[in-house]
């Protein structure tokens, strides 16, 4: 009896199928953008567009990533427990004051914990796919919202809609610039797509000056280049070079960028000097500085109980969650946003595949958020932060296989 021939996979499909959990990966990041048709709103109307775009790129990383080859051992559980026992608080209390709003955020942020936790989606093609999906978002943007660029209200760029969700486009689109940065100086692929997107996205950063955005960015840049390796692979320096000579021609060939550069910087000082209390000069950081004056004042009248569900937002996510919560749940989400998150970054980018450091580099350029924007239950927080658990969790055993498996649902043609 002849025996059953082995099975083999295709290359070319297995190439296609983890560029498909790349895109699904970055829908699920940052397209929220292209859910908008007009991105002249704040997207408060756009949830059921928004829903569809989330769940069509879960649907992509379902279809298409490879299932995690790894075991589950005790210490993975551990490390995922305050995850979700803030998770779960959350999710009771939101239940409980009947906020529809919290509850579908909470709701996705639980789905895509247990999306993250059944694949490896460091194995997908992320950075060519961020890449594709930045390209399209940048392009979206000059065409919807060129006025914002180098126009100015308040110290801020005026754009067509609110400072939150321009905010959010901006996070998006420096997904597509530390793509093109990874792919100069990590893969050395000076491709006409990379330098597009680096182009477009510099001069879009840049020109509309949001200090945050600019802060993550050059954190995440700089750790890639030294803890990342960029700089001292072979070849690194040289492509470190090409990469800072390209946008440095893209500042002196685009009018205007350096003097809207250097009022961002100034912004920076006198933020931070508004927000410290030495001065109020600048009116977001004023009010950034009472609202945590308001969040410390509650979390000493309410230290372990804390003051109840969403008692105020205070737009300090690490602080709103010991006001909400008390002190032993506040505790829970700082480890479980940043402290670990921040530990298994690091160890990535010195020793991680290149997805893993992608990964690892999107958190970094998002840290920000979790000290100025939005509260811990906004559904985007969960979008950089669960991608980090996902990779901690699907970690290779000892002895990897050489090659991903396809999806199970995928068939594998069998030589014969």
């Amino acid at each position: 009896m002849r025996p059953e021939p082995a099975r083999r996979q295709n290359p070319l499909l297995r190439q296609w199928l983890l560029f498909g959990a790349g895109i699904g990966m970055a829908l699920v990041y940052s397209g929220y953008i292209l859910a908008w048709t007009r991105t002249s709103g704040t997207g408060e109307g756009s949830f059921a567009e928004i829903g569809v775009v989330l769940a069509f790129g879960m649907g992509l990383i379902v279809l298409c990533a490879c299932r995690r080859e790894t075991r589950l051992r005790l210490s993975h559980y551990a490390s995922c427990l305050p995850l979700l026992l803030w998770l779960g608080m959350s999710f009771i209390a939101a239940l409980a004051q009947g906020e529809g709003k919290f509850i579908a955020w909470l709701a996705f942020a639980l789905l895509l914990f247990a999306l993250m936790a059944h694949v490896d989606i460091a194995r997908a093609r992320l950075v060519e796919a961020f890449l594709v999906l930045g390209l399209i978002e940048a392009v979206a943007f000059l065409l919807f919202n060129r006025e914002a660029l180098f126009a100015y209200a308040g110290g801020r760029g005026r754009v067509s809609f609110d400072n939150p969700a321009y905010t959010l486009s901006a996070y998006a689109m420096s997904g597509g610039l530390l793509a093109a940065v990874y792919s100069f100086v990590h893969l050395g692929r000076a491709r006409l797509m990379s330098l597009c997107v680096l182009a477009l996205t510099v001069t879009i950063i840049l020109g509309t000056g949001t200090r945050s955005v600019l802060a993550g960015v050059a954190a995440s840049v700089t750790v890639l280049l030294t803890l990342g390796g960029g700089m001292t692979a072979p070849g690194g320096l040289r492509r470190t070079v090409f990469t800072g000579g390209a946008v440095v021609a893209v500042m002196v060939i685009v009018p205007g960028l350096w003097a809207r550069l250097s009022q961002t910087l100034e912004l920076v000082v006198t933020g931070l000097g508004s927000l410290s209390g030495a001065n109020a000069l600048e009116r977001s950081a004023e009010g950034r500085r009472y609202f945590r004056e308001i969040g410390l004042q509650n979390i000493a009248d309410h230290p372990w109980a804390g003051s109840g569900f969403m008692t105020r937002q205070l737009d300090f996510p690490l602080l709103q969650a010991a006001q909400d919560f008390g002190l032993f749940l506040g505790a829970c989400f700082i480890i479980a946003a940043l402290l670990l998150p921040g530990l298994w970054s690091l160890k990535a980018l010195r020793h991680g595949r290149d997805a893993e450091k992608f990964i690892a580099a999107l958190f970094i350029l998002n840290s920000p958020r979790l000290f100025l924007h939005g509260t811990p239950y906004d559904w985007v927080t969960f979008t950089y932060l669960l991608p980090v658990y996902g990779m901690a969790l699907c970690r290779p055993l000892p002895n990897p296989r050489p090659d991903a498996r396809l999806p199970a649902f995928w068939p594998e043609p069998i030589d014969g």
